[in-house]
């Protein structure tokens, strides 16, 4: 039996200067590529914060939390701000071991 990872998806709402991301499927290094892509696009978008709602997300690896790394790191460029929303009990756990709790705000 093959398994096919669910793909990441996102959708993206910007409005009164900041950007709201909804992030759904799984946040691994196979989607390492289109993540990249996808923020190279979005923070041309010069808005004061980046909300990433990961209410949708089923799994992150060490890959999916160097992706929200690099998020944070790109829009500290020009002061952004970098918040991670509702994260699923699971990925929570991830966030927590790896210290994101410290270097982001991460809101229920």
């Amino acid at each position: 039996m093959t398994h096919f990872e669910d793909p990441m998806q996102y959708t993206v709402d910007i409005k009164d200067n900041s950007a709201k991301i909804k992030i759904t499927g799984r946040l691994t290094f196979k989607f390492h590529r289109e993540y990249k892509e996808f923020l190279d696009e979005l923070l041309k978008n010069k808005v004061g914060s980046y909300e990433f709602d990961l209410s949708g997300v089923e799994f992150i690896d060490s890959a999916g939390l160097g992706m929200l790394l690099i998020a944070k790191q790109k829009a500290q460029v020009f002061n952004a701000a970098v918040v991670l929303q509702r994260p699923p009990e699971n990925v929570r756990r991830m966030l927590e071991v790896a210290k994101f709790d410290k270097i982001f705000t991460i809101q229920s």
